[in-house]
C-alpha cells in the first residue's frame, strides 16, 4: 500500500516520537511538535505509538491512495475532503477516522483554528529511519526531506490493535480535549481574546531571576513572528528582568525550555531545538503546554503560569 502526494502544502513532514538520547552527538530529539495530537491519530487507528505520521503546517495536503486505507486526521481544526475514484465527494473534519477506497484522494484544507494538522494511516508511514527515528529534524536536516508533489510514501504494518470505526473527537475537539486553550486564563488587554496559559515548571536557572520576572511572565504577551519547530519567541508585556545580563556557560537544552536573553524576550524551544544554549532557562513548559504552543499563530496572546511538577 502506498500514498502518492499530489500537493504538499506549505510544509509536510514525516514525524514520530523522535530520536532522544543523541545529544552527545549534537543531535536533538525532534519528533511531532504536538505530541498528543500525533499520538491520538495513531491510537485511534490501532497503530504502534512509535509509528510515523505526517505533520502538516497550515494544511494544503492532497494525496491519493492506491489501496484501501484507514486514516485519522487530528490537531489543528479544519475541513477535510475525500473524493472517490468515481468522483463522489464527501466532507469531513479534523478529529475523524476515515476509510479510503483504492484511488481515493484526501485533501486537508487550511485550518480554521491551530497551525499543525496530523495525518495518521493505519500501519504507519514507512520511511528509512535515521538514528532510530523517522522524524525530520529541520535544524540539522536529519531524516526524510519535506514532502513534495510526486513523492510516494509506503504504508507500514505497525498494527497493534483494532481501529476505532466511526470515531469522532470528544466534544468536537480534534485534540481530544487536552492541553491549555484560549479562554483558560485571564482576559487579554483591550478586550481581545483570552490568552493561552502556558504552565512552566521552574528551573534549572530560576535563581538568576528576581521575583518580578514571574510577574512579567504572568502578564499577557504574544507569539512573535519568529516561530518554527526550532523555537518560538514571545513578545512579553515588558522585558523579563534578570539579576545579571551576563551570559552563562552553555548548558544542555530540552523541548519546552524557556530561555531569557539579555533583551528580556523569552524564547521557548521546540522539538528541533539546539542541544545547548547560553541564556539562562527560567523554567520548562509542561508537555501539554508545549503541545499547545505549537498550535499558535503569530500574534496569539499567551501568558505563563508557574507550577510545580
Amino acid at each position: 500500500m502506498s500514498l502518492m502526494i499530489l500537493r504538499a502544502g506549505p510544509a509536510a513532514l514525516v514525524q514520530d516520537l523522535g530520536r532522544p538520547g543523541h545529544a552527545a552527538l549534537g543531535v536533538t530529539g525532534s519528533g511531532a511538535a504536538d505530541r498528543a495530537a500525533a499520538a491520538l491519530a495513531l491510537r485511534c487507528l490501532g497503530t504502534d505509538p512509535g509509528a510515523a505520521v505526517l505533520e502538516l503546517l497550515l494544511g494544503g495536503l492532497v494525496l491519493m491512495t492506491d489501496s484501501p486505507a484507514v486514516v485519522a486526521v487530528t490537531g489543528a481544526r479544519g475541513l477535510v475532503v475525500v473524493t472517490t475514484s468515481s468522483g463522489s465527494r464527501r466532507t469531513a473534519a479534523t478529529g475523524e477516522v476515515l476509510r479510503l477506497d483504492a484511488g481515493s484522494t484526501l485533501e486537508i484544507g487550511r485550518p480554521d483554528s491551530g497551525v499543525r494538522t496530523y495525518l495518521g494511516v493505519r500501519g504507519g508511514i514507512e520511511v528509512p529511519p535515521v538514528l532510530g527515528s523517522r522524524s525530520r529534524d529541520t535544524l540539522s536536516g536529519l531524516g526524510p526531506p519535506p514532502l513534495v508533489a510526486g513523492d510516494v510514501l509506503a504504508v507500514g504494518d505497525a498494527v497493534v490493535g483494532p481501529w476505532a470505526d466511526h470515531w469522532h473527537a470528544a466534544g468536537g475537539d480534534p485534540r481530544g480535549g487536552i492541553g491549555p486553550r484560549a479562554g483558560a486564563g485571564p482576559g487579554g488587554r483591550g478586550g481581545g481574546p483570552d490568552p493561552v496559559v502556558l504552565d512552566v515548571i521552574p528551573g534549572p536557572r530560576d535563581d538568576l531571576f528576581p521575583p518580578g520576572a514571574w510577574r512579567v511572565l504572568a502578564e499577557t504577551g504574544h507569539v512573535s513572528g519568529h516561530a518554527d519547530r526550532v523555537g518560538v519567541r514571545i513578545d512579553p508585556a515588558g522585558p523579563v528582568p534578570r539579576t545579571s545580563t551576563r551570559e552563562i556557560p552553555s548548558e544542555g537544552m530540552v523541548r519546552g525550555a524557556v530561555q531569557v536573553p539579555a533583551d528580556g524576550s523569552p524564547v521557548v524551544f521546540g522539538p528541533d531545538h539546539p542541544v545547548t544554549g547560553g541564556y539562562p532557562v527560567i523554567g520548562v513548559l509542561t508537555s501539554r503546554s508545549s503541545d499547545a504552543l505549537s498550535q499558535l499563530l503569530p500574534g496569539a496572546p499567551v501568558s505563563f503560569r508557574r507550577v510545580s511538577e
